[in-house]
């Protein structure tokens, strides 16, 4: 032991004199006690179960809102895609004026 620890120790003991060894050690277990109350709570320690089951919970749901995401966006992809090849159509060998302003370059 290093003096440091030494020292520790002779405060501990010098309080566990003073109030009485039980209310010390009582009051370090309510230390620990806290201590994983506030882990738990934070979600150190959780059950390798639920995290197993919270995991398949998330990738069902993701699944799920993939699926309605899709089915949502087809009608609106189909619309673009329609419009893409119209314009691409229209396009085909016409380089005509698109509006806009001239690019003047001085040279």
């Amino acid at each position: 032991m290093d003096s440091n620890n030494v020292s520790n120790l002779e405060k501990l003991l010098l309080l566990a004199d003073k109030y009485g060894l039980a209310y010390i050690v009582a009051l370090v277990l309510v230390f620990i006690v806290f201590g994983f109350v506030r882990d738990i709570r934070r979600g150190k320690w959780v059950p390798r179960e639920l995290l197993d089951r919270a995991e398949e919970d998330r990738d069902r749901l993701q699944a799920i809102l993939d699926k309605e995401r899709s089915d949502f966006m087809a009608p609106t992809l189909q619309v673009l895609q329609r419009l893409k090849i119209d314009h691409a159509a229209s396009n085909a060998g016409n380089d005509e004026d698109r509006g806009g302003e001239p690019c003047l370059v001085n040279g």
